[in-house]
């Protein structure tokens, strides 16, 4: 099945600008070794998550209510840290938005995106398939796909370009052996900066996986995944805690493993999500040491 076809299927009402992009570029997902079902599904399970399943072009700043807008880019929650007090001017308008949000408004952030001119924080908002930011990063994706998204910033939806700065990004980050090893939690971090959406992002691939029609023994994504030494680490770690039942150490990341990790994370008091990310893998290896520490005294 070609992936166009795939992206129809799961994301039907997908801007025309992906949908040509997606059309036309099998040579170039060739090039990028993004051709096996489980690199299809977890690419595409990003990039649609990333654009709302195909529908958002650049990033949308303009807020309806107050509430929404300091949800997300308020005090505690963004280093933006609007103020309840100076949110009104912000609503329903973007552009102003961005550029406290990303802009001169917002001095630290501003400097990290490379957003150095007045009106950067709107030029360089998200835009493409996995919502590049920033005008370092236009420059830099530019550079890479050889194609001046830094000078048109619109370019980074164009049919011809859109795939280039996901496929380059998706390429830095060396999420294809993330993908052989079904580790969305890995590509979402590196994706994402955090686990963001882990499980929105989850659903998605599932419903890729489903759309690409994998049958027989590796119907199931985790067993076609290949085994990976950090998972074995992890169900060897669970075991030594007291998992029950015990793990089979085979290196793939299957619902006995989540479901030990959530039993984990119970015993610990942290968050319980059955994704085993930083957090949980501080505290197992704290856990670990005391236990070690407890047997030589």
């Amino acid at each position: 099945m070609r992936i166009v076809s795939i992206v129809r299927k799961v994301a039907p009402r997908c801007y025309p600008n992906y949908l040509k992009a997606f059309e036309d570029g099998d040579d170039i997902f060739d090039r990028f070794k993004i051709n096996t079902p489980l690199r299809i599904s977890h690419f595409l399970a990003q990039a649609l998550y990333e654009t709302g399943r195909g529908t958002v072009l650049f990033e949308n700043l303009k807020y309806k209510t107050a509430a929404r807008l300091l949800e997300i880019f308020g005090v505690g929650n963004h280093t933006a840290a609007i103020r309840p007090d100076e949110v009104d001017q912000y609503l329903n308008n973007d552009r102003a938005l961005a550029e406290r949000v990303y802009g001169l408004g917002n001095p630290k952030k501003a400097k990290e995106l490379g957003n150095t001119k007045p009106g950067d924080g709107y030029k360089y908002r998200g835009g493409g398939l996995m919502q590049t930011t920033g005008g370092a990063n236009y420059l830099r994706m530019g550079n890479l796909a050889g194609v001046d998204f830094y000078n048109d910033p619109d370019l980074i939806v164009a049919p011809e370009a859109s795939l280039l700065p996901a496929l380059h990004e998706w390429n830095e980050g060396g999420l294809n052996a993330c993908a052989d090893q079904n580790d969305i939690r890995t590509i979402t971090r590196i994706i994402n900066g955090g686990y963001n959406g882990l499980s929105g992002r989850t659903e998605l691939f599932e419903t890729v996986w489903s759309a690409i029609g994998k049958s027989g023994a590796n119907q199931v994504a985790w067993k076609a995944a290949a085994t990976s030494d950090e998972t074995r680490e992890l169900q060897e770690a669970l075991n030594d805690l007291g998992a029950d039942p015990a793990l089979v150490v085979d290196g793939r990341y299957g619902p006995a493993t989540e479901k030990a990790v959530t039993w984990f994370q119970r015993q610990a008091k942290i968050p319980v999500d059955g994704n085993a990310g930083m957090v949980t893998l501080a505290a197992l290896k704290l856990r670990l040491n005391a236990r070690t520490a407890s047997e030589r005294a």
